[in-house]
């Protein structure tokens, strides 16, 4: 009676204690899935309002502008943005459907457009109650994802500030009923309950037949597994009967176990060198720190997704990867070069290998990144530093084969000038000849100060008196093409040993170019500030990006993107940078161009 009693509380334990993690564990998934579903909905609305934010052009005011309604009323110019952008909100909402979309002008105090515009249009000219999450969002400037009762009714609703030249001009939203939402819940906690009620019954029935085998060797397993805790290398010896099953299985787990334990120790090393491992399948299942410093994009982000759509925007990578999971091929010093989300062009080294457990099977591959932008931009700016040196010895020679030349020429032509009639025809030739003459001269000047920069002598002169200067000299010329230059100096005044004149010369020859790249007006900034031992002094413009394989060429002598100018500008800028143990670079920036000159100075607290 005793052991029947024991083996009725033994059923009864190991059904409870089978179920209630079924049980459990229906619940935890059930709530890990219905927040998942909702941050998947609201995931998917905030990437909808950030695609709207990049379609929208330059900002309202532009595009009334571009309409010509500038001068319109409120309700017309409302009318007019409204027809402008029907066509964008309409097809995004067709590409997402059940999803509303639109646009808020924070000036005009409306809804602009609102898509689908069949079912919405109605909205529009309508302004957002006071307590209306879309005023936060444009007050704070932060994306706001809201749920509740609001204009389209009970809806989920992922706002997006509009952000133009640091000024919120409105927002711009991504909604989905919440009745939809809903109807999806309840379709997944169906199916969960459906499986729980089912993993149930099965756990319940296979307890009750097996519970009569597990007591002879339950006491073997449990020592067993004990050891196992301690040391994965052991193994249980092979049970007979069906209970063998079991031991296998332990003993087939334990070696997973140490095999996965020996990987990630292995891949998790502390490793300057990005690594991450594929399994056979192409999921990625391993991803250290180094490797989101190298790709941009983290753990979370690429953890249990295929390769293929991790890197869907680098084909050549993907052919690597696929080469080694799929063929076994070993690569070594390939390059993969792709564009960062924030850093540009990047060029990485790339290494694969096949990923082999210590049972010798096939587990995937495992793939190596090392960075080598820095390394092929020192490579390209050696070759370069290689051929202005070289140049620049061609272009001191050739000035000085020139000069002697030309002022015979200019010198004979003035002569014959002299000796001519007043009224003579030939003398408006002589004064083409001879301001040809001064131009071939001033050519030559420049190419002598490229080849050596540095002939004057130096002082230690205040950056900030050089750069006022150089504004005073540019600012008639900028304002009539409708470009501002503005300065923002730091809390240091940085003083630098070099030459005035030539100085000056960089920062005239930098305010030029940026000048030329905008034709159509905007907005020039000169920025100081200390970095470490050197002065820094960033000119932005909002002229268009450089491509970015030619951000080097700009400094080549003779490099020129304009019909006219000798292309010595930059290259000359540079030239005297480096003589006075200094360095410039141009980068590409979300807002335009900007040059940065970095010389070697010293401080002084700022008059303010």
């Amino acid at each position: 009676m005793k052991a029947y009693f024991y083996r009725i509380r033994l059923v009864a334990s190991v059904v409870a204690v089978t179920i209630l993690p079924i049980l459990l564990t229906g619940m935890v998934l059930l709530h890990a899935a219905e927040q998942a579903l909702l941050e998947e909905k609201k995931q998917k609305l905030i990437a909808i309002t950030q695609q709207l934010d990049f379609a929208l052009p330059k900002d309202y005011d532009d595009l009334t502008k571009r309409l010509g309604v500038v001068e319109a009323t409120r309700e017309q110019k409302i009318e007019f943005i409204n027809q402008a952008l029907q066509p964008l909100t309409d097809r995004i909402a067709a590409e997402h459907p059940g999803i509303g979309v639109g646009y808020y002008a924070a000036d005009l105090d409306a809804i602009v457009t609102y898509g689908p515009s069949q079912e919405m249009k109605f909205h529009v000219g309508e302004s957002i109650s006071p307590t209306h999450f879309g005023r936060m969002v444009m007050e704070s400037g932060k994306p706001e994802i809201a749920i509740g009762e609001q204009v389209r009714g009970n809806i989920m609703n992922a706002m997006y500030p509009l952000k133009r030249d640091g000024k919120t001009i409105g927002y711009t939203w991504a909604n989905e009923l919440m009745s939809n939402i809903d109807v999806q819940l309840a379709g997944m906690r169906r199916s969960i309950y459906a499986i729980s009620g089912l993993g149930c019954l099965i756990a319940a029935v296979a307890s009750g037949l097996m519970v009569h085998r597990l007591e002879a060797v339950l006491e073997e397993i449990k020592a067993g597994l004990r050891r196992l805790s301690l040391d994965l290398s052991f193994r249980m010896r092979r049970l007979a009967g069906e209970p063998g099953e079991i031991s296998e299985a332990i003993n087939k787990m334990a070696g997973e176990l140490q095999a996965s334990r020996t990987r990630t120790e292995t891949i998790m090393q502390s490793m300057d060198s990005g690594v991450f491992a594929l399994d056979g399948g192409g999921k990625i299942t391993s991803w250290n720190e180094a490797a989101t410093k190298v790709t941009g994009l983290s753990a979370e982000q690429v953890m249990e997704r295929a390769y293929t759509d991790v890197f869907a925007d680098s084909q050549p990578f993907v052919e690597m990867l696929s080469e080694t999971l799929a063929h076994g091929k070993t690569i070594r010093d390939a390059e993969w070069e792709y564009q960062h989300a924030e850093l540009g062009l990047r060029y990485v080294k790339v290494g694969t290998s096949i990923w082999i457990s210590p049972m010798e099977q096939v587990l995937g591959a495992i793939v190596v990144l090392d960075e080598r932008t820095e390394w092929k931009r020192m490579e390209s700016r050696l070759a370069q530093a290689e051929r202005l040196a070289v140049i620049g010895e061609w272009a001191a020679s050739i000035a000085h084969e020139v000069r002697n030349p030309l002022t015979s020429i200019k010198a004979f032509a003035q002569i014959i000038e002299e000796e001519l009639p007043e009224d003579h025809d030939n003398r408006e030739y002589t004064e083409i000849i001879v301001e040809e003459v001064e131009r071939l001269n001033r050519f030559a000047d420049e190419l002598l100060l490229f080849s050596k920069p540095n002939e004057e002598a130096n002082v230690y002169i205040h950056v900030w008196d050089v750069i006022n200067q150089t504004v005073m000299l540019m600012e008639r010329s900028a304002a009539d093409k409708g470009i501002q230059v503005e300065r923002c100096f730091g809390d240091h005044a940085p003083f630098v040993l070099a030459s005035p004149d030539l100085l000056k010369q960089v920062f005239l020859n930098i305010l030029i170019n940026a000048i030329q790249a905008m034709p159509n007006g905007g907005t020039v900034e000169i920025r100081t500030e200390k970095d470490g031992e050197h002065a820094c002094v960033h000119v932005t413009n909002d002229g268009q990006h450089i491509a970015e394989e030619h951000l080097l060429s700009v400094f080549e002598p003779f490099y020129s993107t304009k019909t006219s100018g000798t292309g010595l500008g930059l290259a000359i800028s540079q030239r005297i940078v480096h003589a006075y143990g200094g360095h410039i670079i141009a980068q590409n920036v979300p807002s335009g161009v900007r040059f940065t000159v970095a010389l070697p100075g010293r401080w002084e607290e700022a008059d303010r």
